[in-house]
């Protein structure tokens, strides 16, 4: 337990400047943390800092170290879970990553009710890219990923995959909403906001308008759901999005959802991913059935 305490104590080291200012993150006497990283290097039989009048750097057997550690970590708090489920204990924490825009609107349903049930249960959400959610599960730091075009990866399953439409979400008096609007031509002189280049949404969505022959460049790019639908309110720009992800708004009649045209089929796979070779905890398993139920829901 003391080198596992001691391992903790080392990755804030790796990102303070000095030991003292580690020690106050960790609320710890700079003492106390200094005894446990001369342990460490006990242990590792190397120097795994060095200490100077500007602070403090690591060795190479340190950034070597640095570099293993956040996923040495995230596995032992894996296992820690694993035999909490073996003491018949049903707490604990379960990582999920999610693509933005699907997070609100489809997760946050489903960890509604799986909170009602498992109380105990903390889940720690994360958004971010189709690649971010690999690196997460890949690094052991989520259990869990519901993204869109999740790439391929030897370390992730794919357990479940649908295809959901994308509309063309506009403020509601937008000419986009008027028949004929939506037609190929006028769509490229409309103001678009769209995600940055590294989401897979946007790379699909660029090649099959490019497919349709219609050149769409768009006039922001946000990753961020909320600023993607600010700038739909406020700057009359258009967006690309699944119709759950602006249901409150469709209800509301602040925004419409217009389909794309025949010739132009915008669509994502959104993918439930988990480790291929890690067990699940009790709580991740339930939660990625409760993630199964609901997006077989959506698919019908």
């Amino acid at each position: 337990m003391a080198k596992i305490v001691a391992l903790h104590y080392f990755a804030v080291v790796t990102r303070c400047s000095s030991l003292r200012d580690a020690a106050s993150q960790l609320d710890i006497h700079p003492n106390v943390l200094a005894r446990h990283i001369s342990q460490l290097e006990y242990y590792m039989d190397a120097p795994l800092l060095e200490r100077g009048p500007l602070g403090i750097r690591l060795t190479a057997a340190g950034e070597l170290l640095a570099a293993k550690l956040d996923r040495t970590i995230n596995e032992l708090d894996h296992v820690v879970r694993l035999i909490d489920d073996l003491k018949g204990l049903r707490g604990g924490v379960v990582g999920v990553h999610a693509a933005e825009g699907i997070a609100s609107a489809i997760l946050v349903p489903v960890l509604a009710g799986f909170a009602s049930r498992h109380p105990h249960v903390r889940t720690r959400l994360r958004t971010g890219t189709a690649k971010d959610a690999m690196r997460a599960i890949e690094d052991a730091s989520c259990d869990l990923a519901l993204t869109f075009f999740a790439p391929p990866s030897d370390a992730v399953t794919v357990v479940q995959r649908i295809w959901l439409p994308q509309f063309i979400v506009a403020p509601p008096d937008h000419p986009v909403t008027r028949t004929g609007g939506a037609a190929l031509p006028a769509l490229a002189g409309y103001r678009w906001v769209l995600p940055g280049p590294d989401f897979g949404a946007r790379t699909f969505f660029d090649r099959v308008a490019a497919e349709a022959g219609c050149r769409i460049v768009p006039t922001f790019e946000a990753s961020s759901l909320d600023l993607q639908r600010t700038l739909v309110a406020q700057a009359g720009a258009l967006a690309v999005l699944p119709r759950a992800a602006v249901a409150e708004e469709l209800a509301a009649g602040t925004m419409a959802a217009v389909p794309f045209p025949e010739a132009m089929p915008v669509e994502t796979s959104l993918d439930l991913c988990v480790p291929a070779d890690r067990q699940p905890s009790f709580a991740a398993e339930r939660l990625r059935r409760d993630l199964e139920t609901a997006l077989k829901r959506l698919r019908a």
